[in-house]
């Protein structure tokens, strides 16, 4: 019985430990083959086997040529190590990343690509730079060169490097700017009892404004080429300038008084001026300061003198002719040097060549 089971205790022994090699030896044909693929002549040191043992954990590396990938496993080595165990051949027109000195990592993606050498023109310098093939904008960031979205290009964005031997990037900019900015017064001009007549003086003193200019300004390589206002605030109002020019000739009643029209009839009037009074014609159909068509019976003044609307009787001093009754609708050529007082309208330049130029009374009646 003993020696029977001897034999029992033998036979097991034996059968596990044929089980054992045949299993080591599977595991180490699994990893030669996960490690020299015939296809791709994988380097011996992707993958050893030593005193029974599995070399390190293997890392995946998916290489990309052209956009062609393939999926290869080492432990260790550089990018470098990869495309020579590859059999890949690079030469001046071609570009890796990352460079051939990285260190491999797990899931790492090698991209290796055909490039050229292109013409580069930007920040003031030109040199050649290699650019891999495909769309401009992403050989650039590839290559390292920035590029903003308002940055401008010698060639469309979606141009492709096989097809251009030199580039141009123009650099734009955008810049906020403040300044202050002077506001210009007006000059008015107001007719003036106080002052002698025919002389002018300053009644009032003119004085400058001032404004806050907020611009976004565009630059082109340094250079501004446009700009748009952003926000304008007044700092300072001006004071506009007022000249008091002495009326030759006028005289202003203040009395109430009468005068006799052409019909024989005795008219009562609030004021009279007396001066120089010119006549003038326009098209039929033309406006007036007022609004109101050009017409017999409307007459020009100077508004801050005779107010618009004014009802009037104008004739010439020595009564050598009558314009009539009419009413003030119009601004005078004389209003800013006050060399007259009326300018009366007729239809026909024969009838303003008649009238000429002449001393009159300007009666106002209402």
């Amino acid at each position: 019985m003993k020696r029977f089971t001897d034999r029992r205790r033998y036979k097991t022994f034996a059968a596990v430990s044929v089980a054992a090699l045949m299993a080591f030896s599977s595991l180490a044909s699994v990893a030669a083959a996960m490690t020299v693929p015939a296809e791709e002549k994988a380097a011996e040191s992707a993958v050893s086997v030593e005193r029974g043992m599995i070399a390190p954990a293997l890392k995946l590396i998916v290489l990309d040529v052209d956009g062609k990938s393939r999926n290869l496993l080492f432990s260790k080595g550089t990018v470098a190590d990869v495309l020579d165990t590859a059999n890949i051949k690079l030469d001046e027109n071609h570009m890796v990343f990352p460079s051939l000195d990285t260190e491999i990592t797990g899931n790492m993606l090698i991209k290796v690509c055909s490039a050229k050498p292109v013409e580069l023109t930007a920040d003031g310098k030109t040199k050649t730079v290699v650019l891999a093939y495909g769309n401009v904008v992403e050989s650039l960031k590839l290559a390292g060169v920035k590029l903003s979205k308002d940055d401008i290009l010698s060639v469309d964005r979606d141009a492709k490097v096989e097809d251009i031997d030199e580039l141009t990037i123009q650099r734009v900019a955008y810049k906020q700017v403040s300044e202050k900015v002077e506001i210009d017064f007006e000059k008015l001009t107001e007719t003036s009892n106080e002052v002698e007549p025919g002389e002018t003086v300053i009644g009032t003193e003119g004085k400058k404004g001032e404004k806050l200019v907020v611009k976004k300004v565009k630059y082109i390589d340094g250079k501004a080429v446009d700009e748009t206002v952003v926000s304008e605030k007044v700092t300072k109002q001006p004071v506009n300038e007022v000249t008091l020019v002495g009326v030759s000739g006028v005289a202003t009643g203040n009395a109430a008084g009468t005068f006799t029209d052409y019909n024989g009839m005795t008219v009562a009037y609030k004021e009279v001026y007396t001066g120089s009074g010119t006549a003038y014609t326009a098209p039929a159909g033309s406006g007036t300061a007022t609004g109101v068509l050009a017409h017999h019976g409307g007459v020009a003044i100077d508004p801050s003198v005779i107010p618009y609307g004014s009802k009037l009787y104008v004739e010439a001093v020595d009564g050598s002719i009558v314009y009539g009754y009419c009413t003030a609708i119009d601004t005078g050529g004389f209003a800013d040097d006050g060399s007259g007082i009326v300018d009366v309208f007729y239809d026909t330049y024969d009838e303003c060549v008649t009238w000429g130029r002449r001393d009159v009374n300007v009666y106002v009646i209402e």
